[in-house]
């Protein structure tokens, strides 16, 4: 019985934290198991701008404006989920 408990919530995780992705690659890095997928998001785009910057593709004054516009996208989607969360 307790097997059986075990094996129920392991599938109840399983399909709550499956985002397209395959259980193997969850095995491989843990620290993937739970993810924000805004947050992956966001990190993804910040990286991309700030190699960017640091590449001297865009000026030091291109790069600031485009993080602001970046961050206060972020932070409304932020209100936005924590909007409806609390609904």
């Amino acid at each position: 019985m307790k097997k059986m408990i075990v094996l129920f919530l392991a599938v109840i995780v399983t399909g709550c934290a499956y985002q397209g992705q395959k259980v193997r690659e969850y095995f491989k890095s843990p620290k993937a198991f739970i993810q924000d997928p805004h947050f992956v998001k966001y990190r993804e785009q910040r990286n991309a701008l700030e190699s960017q910057y640091l590449q001297k593709k865009i000026s030091y004054a291109e790069y600031i404006q485009q993080r602001d516009a970046l961050d206060e996208n972020y932070e409304k989607d932020v209100q936005e989920r924590d909007q409806k969360i609390e609904e």
